[in-house]
């Protein structure tokens, strides 16, 4: 383990064919333990991948884990983007360095807007406070937002601008929750409102599309 730009993260042995996409997830478990905790990877090492500790997690260096994965709905962003705003709402943004990684070179502008200093982020990414998005918003044609599942009634507030067309809004939204049941038993704590239903975010997420959870698009 190691500290990065204030964010302890663990070192995770796997085979690369069964690390997780981004967007996806892996249940992680000490061996013999029954709760099961979801990592989203924040990049590779050369024996498996980077993951945000998650709080309340005590792992130590050598840790033997049983895993489980790759899981869940990662990002599938359309061909024809050529300005991604991405936006960083919880405590870390190192969710969305394995997007940015994948596709950077794809994308004629990439920006980041996060109020957590980036660590191990590609050059080409420009980075602004949470506090400029606002002004940018008529900037980018799609979208990816990482955020945990209690700000989910801020996404509204983020977007309602008056020269903004919500109408033809794209973009997609990794929504981060506990998932004590790991899928196995839909207790319904991940549960997210996407238009007139609910959703599990173990199971249908973490990875939504943004139309689908703004209230001002469900009619």
């Amino acid at each position: 383990m190691q500290l990065l730009s204030n964010e302890e993260q663990v070192f995770i042995t796997c085979p690369d064919e069964f690390i997780p996409e981004p967007g996806q997830y892996m249940l992680a478990a000490e061996q013999g333990a029954i709760r099961s905790t979801p990592l989203i990877p924040a990049g590779r090492w050369k024996h498996g991948f980077v993951a945000a500790l998650p709080p309340r997690e005590i792992w130590k260096p050598g840790t033997a884990l049983t895993l489980f994965g790759p899981l869940g709905n990662g990002f599938n962003l359309p061909g024809d983007v050529l300005r991604l705003a991405m936006i960083a709402l919880g405590r870390t943004n190192s969710h969305l360095l394995p997007l940015m990684r994948k596709i950077n070179s794809s994308y004629s502008s990439v920006t980041l807007f996060s109020d957590v200093l980036p660590a191990d982020l590609p050059p080409d990414v420009e980075v602004y406070p949470l506090q400029d998005f606002s002004e940018s918003i008529d900037w980018a044609d799609f979208f990816v937002v990482d955020m945990p599942l209690i700000a989910l009634g801020d996404l509204d507030a983020m977007f309602s601008q008056p020269s903004f067309n919500l109408s033809g809004l794209r973009g997609q939204v990794l929504v981060q929750s506990e998932m004590p049941c790991c899928g196995l038993g839909k207790c319904g704590v991940c549960a997210v409102k996407v238009k007139r239903t609910w959703k599990l975010t173990c199971e249908d997420g973490p990875v939504f599309e943004l139309s689908g959870l703004l209230k001002g698009l469900r009619w």
